[in-house]
């Protein structure tokens, strides 16, 4: 009697602990999960329109969020973070181009935001003119907390000199590095052909290793897949 009491003791902490690994697994999983909000906003003007795509990754869990390539300044930004509950804490540039960071300084002022740019893009930064101070100064590899979830840093230059990715819960904001059937252009001159190869290198090596189901935002045009872009992008082929 008494050892079949241990055996079912001794079977509950079993299962017990089967369920707190469980639950551990699910927090865990809900700590990345977030919500992509795409924002396509005119980076150019009322005569000339140059839609860029400016990203708000939400974490509902943390309250909070990270604002990508703010190329303007949009009160869509303000509405959305509210709509979802949540507090922009992050901005980031994934290259120094005006497209991507015009709206730097009053997305940094109105959340009360640390703003992350590229440390290769630093001079690019300061040619631009641009009137946002730069808290941090992004390095390849790093690695960025934001409320409950990471951001990952992906070097791959060519676009400009500093270009990065950001790898987010899964999913990849690959700026003007990697399009939808394109990738980004590099500066023109007698050793554009040389770049070209150069950036098609650092995709290949750098994002197409990850998973095929990895989601792409990129800095323009539609969203696409690791996958999709592998066998379907011509330059990749």
């Amino acid at each position: 009697m008494s050892r079949c009491g241990r055996g079912t003791r001794t079977g509950n902490a079993v299962l017990l602990l089967f369920a707190l690994a469980m639950l551990s697994a699910a927090i865990m999983a809900a700590a990345d999960t977030v919500v992509v909000k795409r924002i396509v906003v005119n980076a150019g003007s009322a005569a000339a329109p140059f839609p860029e795509n400016s990203y708000l990754v939400c974490q509902p869990q943390s309250r909070s969020a990270v604002l990508i390539d703010p190329g303007a300044d949009d009160e869509r930004f303000a509405a959305i973070a509210s709509e979802q509950g949540v507090q922009v804490r992050l901005i980031l540039n994934t290259h120094a181009h005006l497209d991507h960071s015009a709206g730097n300084r009053v997305c940094r002022e109105r959340f009360a935001a640390t703003l992350a740019v590229p440390a290769a893009d630093r001079p690019l930064y300061v040619e631009n003119g641009s009137a946002a101070a730069v808290d941090l100064w992004l390095q390849d590899g790093q690695t960025l907390t934001c409320g409950g979830f990471s951001i990952h840093v992906l070097s791959t230059p060519g676009h400009t000199p500093g270009s990065v990715c950001f790898l987010i819960g899964g999913q990849l904001f690959s700026g003007d590095t990697l399009f939808a059937g394109g990738v980004g252009r590099v500066p023109p001159g007698r050793d554009e052909k040389k770049a070209l190869q150069k950036l098609l290198e650092v995709i290949r090596l750098r994002l197409l290793t990850l998973p095929a189901d990895t989601p792409v935002w990129p800095g323009h045009g539609r969203p696409t897949s690791i996958g999709e872009e592998a066998l379907l992008n011509p330059f990749l082929r």
